[in-house]
């Protein structure tokens, strides 16, 4: 789909089409949440994909539904972190 189909669509199309774009989003990162909650475990090392933890290491303290609390190593503080944005480090 292109701009000018876009254009020629009314108000309530781009309506409909936003909420099945916004659904669509919404399931595949709670997906992608659950199969990285399946690998995940309590004291494993893990990155975190975001500017303020670039380059820490990060230990897995505690997992939740939809998040998990990391620990920076070498540091102090622990964070609350969604489960999309940690990847595990091997």
């Amino acid at each position: 789909m292109n701009y000018s189909e876009l254009n020629q669509m009314s108000i309530e199309e781009l309506r409909t089409l936003n909420s099945m774009v916004i659904d669509v989003i919404k399931s595949k990162k709670a997906m992608a949440g659950y199969e990285m909650k399946q690998s995940l475990y309590v004291g494993a090392n893990v990155k975190v994909n975001h500017p303020k933890l670039a380059g820490k290491q990060c230990r897995v303290e505690k997992i939740n539904r939809t998040k998990c609390v990391i620990k920076v190593l070498n540091s102090y503080g622990s964070y609350n972190v969604p489960l999309s944005m940690v990847e595990l480090v091997k």
